[in-house]
């Protein structure tokens, strides 16, 4: 099995701003600029988030520090303490009031609520943490909390980039216009994903923590911040913190998984109606993957236990890893090969699937473990700390580079993904930032012509396109767009 000390690192004072032909590109970051090595990414958004950029909304302690207190009656005080709190406060409040009954009875209730709590802990772990906390301990993003940049996306078939900041809102960068669209509601708290629906030009689904926004954006329009009323809202109460999105490859269906729902929703958008995935009941589900072959579907939950959808009769494969959960997982784009990692070790593991072999009951026929591909065991080079328990990871769409990053290490890691004869992972690139910069989040452009552009949201706020270029794609791609624009001139 392969290591880290594959890896090539740049030299002190440099980052890595590409990849060309197997090569990686650096320079001295008070001089770098990566269109010293190639064009391909001139247009793309030039983003660079930061703090005066978002606008966090007071805090409900804050406005009350505003006013005078006043004396209100009971009822109408309870009646404020629903609305702003929940009931768990009402009961409170009313423990303190002086009416011996009113007391007493609320403590009695609260001792009840106390006892279910604990039976519900046992039963749901992760109910011990509250919404933010379970969010930040779960999702893709490296300290979701506190980070600028919360999750970024490419559109499917254009050159846009959707960014979620940590003030909930998420911005629209174009590569042929500089207006920046910002879609933001009220309603719209703790984004934790974003998901371009395919087969459509202007609709973007948000997931946050008490459901699902989607935006349908008009990109013809000069006002910057879009209406509520361009939007659907879909929200169940038991579905709660949203944790991963995916629309089927045609859009015409939207899957979700929430941290603390044991059920995975299949929703009918224009209808707003849900089924769930039958056998999907786990202690909570964090992460989904549709394969890139369309025909099947992968859920993570946040237990030991992950499965494989058959998606034409929804059958499922159900799979385990010996301890902790799947922090991370990705498909080849044949969708033969899952590559995964765990929140307890360092190593990229990777299964194979033939085609229908793993839903048949034969197990002389189906593959009943899954094989380390790479050891991801920390590792100092020449300076540089690298690996350790992976935060997340991605392949691009041609399915030959996979990207990944690290729970505690400042570096992305890209490899070559080789499929036959044996699926093997080969160190590529090391990409490593400015200094005291930490990956957030990072995506592939979907329709990036000259070879794979990996985009990384940085902890300072600054978002880098990374381009793997092969002279031979590159050329071919010059070539086909000079003949459209000669033949778009006549």
């Amino acid at each position: 099995m392969r290591n880290l000390e594959d890896f090539s690192v740049p030299n002190d004072g440099e980052i890595t701003l590409c990849e060309i032909n197997g090569r990686m590109q650096c320079m001295n970051y008070e001089y770098a600029n990566v269109s010293s090595f190639t064009t391909s990414v001139d247009k793309h958004p030039k983003i660079h988030v930061t703090r005066d950029l978002v606008h966090h909304t007071a805090l409900g302690d804050e406005i009350k520090a505003l006013f005078l207190p006043t004396d209100v009656p009971f009822l109408k005080q309870l009646t404020q303490v629903y609305s702003e709190q929940g009931i768990q406060e009402v009961l409170r409040t009313a423990s303190f009031h002086h009416h011996f009954v009113i007391s007493h009875s609320a403590l009695l209730v609260l001792k009840v609520l106390k006892y279910v709590r604990k039976v519900q802990l046992l039963l749901n772990p992760s109910l011990e943490y509250n919404g933010p906390e379970l969010i930040d301990e779960l999702c893709q993003t490296r300290n979701w909390a506190n980070n600028l940049v919360r999750c970024i996306a490419w559109h499917h078939h254009t050159s846009r980039l959707a960014v979620a900041t940590n003030d909930d809102s998420v911005r629209i960068y174009c590569s042929d216009t500089n207006f920046v669209s910002l879609l933001r509601c009220k309603q719209q708290k703790n984004v934790v994903c974003l998901a371009w629906r395919p087969m459509s030009l202007t609709e973007i689904a948000v997931g946050h923590e008490n459901g699902i926004i989607i935006w349908n954006v008009d990109f013809n329009s000069l006002v910057a911040r879009p209406s509520v009323s361009n939007t659907v809202m879909l929200h169940r109460v038991e579905h709660q913190l949203l944790m991963s999105l995916v629309w089927s490859p045609n859009g015409s269906i939207l899957v979700s998984a929430a941290g603390r729902d044991s059920n995975i929703l299949v929703w009918d958008v224009e209808l707003n109606k849900t089924s769930i995935l039958k056998g999907s009941r786990e202690s909570g589900n964090i992460l989904l993957k549709w394969s890139p072959a369309k025909d099947k579907l992968l859920s993570v939950s946040s237990g030991i236990v992950f499965k494989i959808w058959d998606c034409q009769h929804w059958e499922s494969d159900r799979w385990t890893v010996l301890s902790g959960r799947v922090q991370s997982a990705c498909w080849s784009s044949c969708g033969t090969h899952l590559l995964f990692a765990t929140n307890t070790e360092s190593i990229i593991y990777g299964l194979t699937i033939k085609s229908d072999q793993i839903f048949t009951s034969n197990s002389d026929t189906s593959i009943d473990h899954a094989v380390p591909l790479f050891d991801l065991t920390k590792l100092d080079l020449e300076g540089i700390a690298v690996g350790g328990t992976v935060q997340s990871m991605e392949t691009d769409p041609k399915g030959t580079h996979l990207a990944v990053f690290f729970k505690e290490t400042n570096c992305v890691a890209i490899f070559n993904v080789v499929t036959s004869p044996l699926l093997q992972l080969i160190a590529s690139s090391l990409i490593v930032g400015l200094a005291a910069e930490v990956p957030t989040a990072i995506t592939f452009q979907q329709n990036f012509k000259p070879g794979a552009c990996l985009t990384i949201a940085w902890s300072s706020g600054r978002i880098q396109h990374f381009p793997i270029i092969y002279t031979d794609l590159a050329n071919d791609f010059n070539v086909n767009h000079s003949v459209r624009s000669i033949n778009n001139s006549r």
